[in-house]
């Protein structure tokens, strides 16, 4: 069955296989003409890649917030220590205890990011499976509808050969006859009789 097709991984690293929902070419091919399992791997695609995008930008806000509370313990552990400043160490230990949550909300996003790259590589690769086994079944269904209308259109020609040769047969007896009656009754006669037959 084409459904179980099998593709050495080897090539599609070789070939550099696009994210296929990005590609053009796809889309061009399969945006009108794909299955629903096309249409669920499609969509699943997307999403991961929207994910991918989003957890790109709340870890790089992420950073951002950490950084932010480094600088933040520094200038109070500066203020604490100098200044023996009680409320400083309050706000030290409270901007500790967020910079652990910063930390374990990096951790988690920095691994599902490392997770997303298999997960879209291989729904990626399910959706060539089908585009594949797609594309063999339209290419075989297509061969056979081409080769009924070469039947079809030889057909046709061989028919339209004889309409033609019938076409000049006809109107070769119908020059002659006229030819002939113009020639044995003449001009005038021949135009009274065409006014009253044709």
């Amino acid at each position: 069955m084409l459904r179980e097709i099998q593709i050495d991984e080897k090539i599609i690293k070789r070939n550099k296989i696009p994210i296929l929902i990005k590609d053009k070419h796809w889309r061009k091919l399969f945006n009108e003409n794909s299955t629903k399992n096309m249409k669920r791997l499609s969509d699943k695609l997307e999403k991961l890649i929207s994910e991918e995008k989003e957890i790109t930008k709340l870890l790089k806000e992420a950073n951002k917030e950490k950084k932010m509370l480094m600088n933040k313990i520094l200038k109070l552990s500066d203020e604490a220590n100098s200044n023996n400043n009680t409320a400083a160490l309050d706000a030290l230990e409270n901007t500790r205890n967020k910079i652990l949550e910063v930390n374990d909300r990096i951790d988690e996003l920095q691994f599902r990011l490392e997770m997303l790259p298999k997960e879209i590589y291989d729904t990626n690769l399910e959706l060539l499976k089908e585009t594949i086994a797609i594309s063999y079944e339209d290419i075989i269904e297509g061969r056979k509808r081409v080769s009924y209308l070469d039947k079809e259109i030889k057909d046709i020609r061989k028919k339209l050969g004889e309409m033609w040769e019938e076409k000049f047969t006809k109107e070769n007896r119908i020059n002659d006859l006229y030819l002939y009656l113009h020639g044995t009754l003449g001009h005038e006669e021949t135009d009274k009789l065409d006014r009253k037959f044709l």
